[in-house]
């Protein structure tokens, strides 16, 4: 397998990298190999972290979707002048 040096990383990108290798428990050059190869396209991201926020977004079901939708409805009928 190839060895590949990169050099002049930008500092706030050197951060970046070692905040990912903290919080994940990874060792620096797994966080290389696993952002090589989402830029790439050979692999999904990973999963948020626990207490991520971007573990809130999704999709909705049918139901849940029509129901919101109703209540949106239902504040257009509200007339304009009470807000």
């Amino acid at each position: 397998m190839p060895d590949f040096l990169l050099k002049d990383i930008d500092s706030e990108v050197a951060e970046r990298i070692k905040r990912i290798s903290r919080e994940r428990g990874w060792p620096i050059n797994d966080v290389f190999h696993h952002l090589i190869k989402q830029a790439l396209g050979m692999e999904p991201p990973p999963p948020p972290l626990p207490g991520d926020i971007a573990k809130l977004g999704g999709t909705w079901e049918d139901e849940e979707s029509r129901a919101f939708k109703a209540a949106l409805d239902a504040f257009k009928q509200l007339p304009n002048d009470r807000f």
